[in-house]
């Protein structure tokens, strides 16, 4: 008799990276996650793909979550209540390894099923998973380089028919 198993849990999530000098590099992979809708917990030890430019696989690093915690539950608007049947988690995953000068640069990338079932934007949510990805670029090209993040989390809920606007700016330190 076969056993089901499934995870409606990721609501979102990125990718970053410091450079911290020489080979090394401080990467941070941030998973959101639905409180109420999840049957899953975050991954005990997220794994993270490390790719060349030319999308082969080199090697895959192992990262414990370091944090966990809930996102306030925010509207955009300050007319709205914030529904308390709504619930967010945020886990960071942070490593430093070591990059060695490469051509091309690296790619690293994150993948986990499955979206959560209140998604109306897309089909069949329970098979359908997200990737998070980042690339760094040739150090022979740009020799300091980090990612840059946004300033802000995204508001846990917005409203049909109301003026929406969310400063989605990000800061770049080099």
């Amino acid at each position: 008799m076969p056993f089901y198993s499934q995870a409606t849990h990721i609501v979102g999530g990125e990718i970053t990276y410091k450079y911290l000098g020489g080979d090394n590099y401080e990467v941070t992979l941030t998973i959101m996650r639905d409180c109420f809708n999840s049957s899953t917990p975050f991954d005990d030890l997220a794994s993270i793909g490390v790719f060349n430019s030319n999308n082969a696989f080199l090697f895959d690093v192992k990262v414990p979550t370091s944090d966990s915690a809930s996102i306030p539950n925010t509207a955009n608007s300050p007319c709205l209540i914030a529904p308390s049947n709504l619930c967010y988690r945020i886990a960071h995953y942070t490593v430093v390894i070591s990059l060695p000068v490469l051509a091309g640069g690296y790619q690293l990338a994150y993948q986990r099923c499955c979206r959560n079932h209140s998604v109306v934007n897309v089909s069949n949510v329970a098979s359908t998973g997200a990737t998070y990805y980042t690339k760094i670029p040739d150090r022979n090209l740009y020799p300091v380089n980090s990612s840059p993040e946004f300033q802000n989390l995204p508001y846990t809920f917005i409203c049909r028919n109301n003026k929406f606007e969310y400063n989605h700016s990000a800061f770049d330190p080099d």
